[in-house]
């Protein structure tokens, strides 16, 4: 009787301590220097955690045999879980309704798993799996990225996999029209809006050791386009945003292929009042301000050399 009475105790306590560490993942972002999609993807999995702990540390009080207490507990989650995400905007934070998926499935899952198995229980466990799944893809998604980003450093992209894709942000396809290595390139619409761009955010090698950023731009227009690169790194983005804190070129592209290419040591002197950190490079940004007109362009061989 004592061991049992131990054994409940220390899982309970178990079980506090995995409420208690899960808390950050709703009102705390993400570390800067540690926000790659497959951290954020695995962060986003604390919802998960969180809500299986709770079930797991009330189950000892709770009949969830019942059917009526899993209906209530549903219930409550639901309802917390979407104040959570109203909250989240007063925090710095902004509250998604995927979250709340999360919070079902984590409290589904402790819920199901808890009970002795019957049809009835197998089929809430099943349901709970598949509203795994929306946290559970982004995360595989993120990790085959990353694997192949650091495989075929120190080229960062060439577009012969759609998987180069992830992690680039604008109006963006593969394209087998215009390339200047390879079957394809990157084709990027820029719009008349005050900034339209073409942005690079999934960076694991530091770039370190390296003479040039090299890629090649296509302006498939009969008149030459004028654009802005930029580069950022962690303490950039941790900082405001200033203008001479980075790096800022301009490129003009005459019609046809340019072949672009950027000493490193411009790049990490560019800041004004400290070197840039190219071992925590975090974005690359080509864009366009104010265009009279939408403009296309491809780009290939993104890589340093």
């Amino acid at each position: 009787m004592l061991s049992q009475l131990l054994k409940s105790r220390i899982l309970m306590l178990l079980s506090c301590l995995l409420l208690v560490s899960a808390v950050p993942f709703f009102f705390v972002n993400i570390p800067a220097s540690y926000a790659t999609p497959l951290f954020s993807a695995l962060w986003d999995c604390g919802h998960i955690v969180f809500f299986s702990g709770l079930v797991f540390a009330l189950h000892t009080y709770v009949d969830f045999s019942k059917p009526r207490a899993g209906v209530v507990l549903s219930i409550a989650v639901f309802v917390v879980g979407g104040l959570i995400e109203v909250a989240q905007a007063y925090t710095g934070r902004d509250g998604e309704w995927q979250d709340l998926l999360r919070d079902m499935a984590g409290t589904w899952l402790g819920l199901f798993w808890l009970q002795k198995s019957s049809y009835k229980i197998w089929f809430g466990r099943v349901i709970a799996i598949i509203l795994l799944f929306p946290t559970v893809l982004p995360v595989y998604k993120a990790a085959k990225a990353q694997h192949f980003a650091t495989q075929q450093f120190p080229v960062i992209a060439n577009f012969e996999d759609d998987i180069d894709l992830h992690g680039i942000g604008g109006k963006v396809e593969r394209s087998n029209v215009f390339r200047s290595s390879g079957q394809y390139s990157l084709k990027a619409h820029l719009t008349t809006k005050q900034y339209s761009n073409v942005s690079f955010n999934n960076f694991f090698n530091s770039w370190q050791g390296y003479g040039y950023l090299l890629f090649d731009l296509y302006n498939p227009d009969t008149q030459p386009l004028d654009l802005v690169i930029r580069i950022d790194d962690v303490q950039h983005q941790l900082g405001d945003n200033a203008y001479s804190d980075r790096f800022n070129q301009k490129l003009h592209l005459e019609p046809g292929w340019n072949a672009i290419k950027i000493p490193i040591d411009e790049i990490q002197h560019a800041p004004a009042k400290r070197l840039l950190q190219l071992d925590e490079i975090k974005s690359i940004v080509i864009f366009a301000m104010k265009l009279p007109e939408e403009h296309d362009i491809y780009l290939d061989n993104l890589r340093l050399q």
